[in-house]
């Protein structure tokens, strides 16, 4: 039996729980929070203290890493929205299916400075509505703690998922 957890009126189990994180590009380190740690089978301490972008590359299926590192490359040159599906490795060695979405933001100076979104593990039984319910709340979160960045990413994620899906989006099975 999945522990379950509530925000607000969504419930979801321990496990579906999405991850949120920053990236902070000139110091190349990634703040997230402990459920990105589960997806990534990553130590929670180090991902709340920030580890570098190249832990989390380590963890993803070798099949999906080019292409991911080069939808985040395109993001962060671009600034536009990133949306990919691909698989991580848990902490067991267990492929996770997941989908990530994020933005690059940049400082006043036009350069990429900033980088958040959210990891949200895909099972046959997680729809959208699901996933922009925990986008909801998160942003909700994100709002109440001060964290603009994350909040403006959120904000660009719900957007993104009101949109369906382009048809030359990577989709991982």
């Amino acid at each position: 039996m999945n522990p379950v957890s509530s925000i607000g009126t969504s419930e979801f189990s321990v496990a579906e729980e999405p991850g949120i994180f920053t990236w902070d590009l000139a110091t190349d380190t990634v703040y997230a929070d402990s459920a990105l740690a589960k997806l990534f089978g990553l130590d929670p301490e180090q991902t709340i203290a920030g580890l570098p972008i190249i832990k989390y590359l380590d963890r993803i299926h070798p099949d999906d890493k080019p292409s991911v590192a080069k939808a985040i490359s395109d993001s962060v040159i671009t600034g536009d929205p990133y949306r990919h599906d691909y698989r991580v490795f848990d902490r067991s060695g267990q492929i996770v299916n997941v989908a990530a979405f994020g933005r690059c933001f940049k400082n006043e100076a036009g350069n990429p400075s900033q980088y958040a979104g959210i990891v949200f593990p895909t099972n046959d039984h997680v729809h959208q509505d699901e996933l922009s319910a925990h986008c909801s709340a998160a942003l909700k979160i994100a709002r109440s703690s001060g964290l603009q960045t994350t909040a403006d990413a959120l904000e660009a994620i719900l957007k993104e998922l009101a949109n369906p899906m382009p048809p030359d989006t990577v989709q991982v099975h």
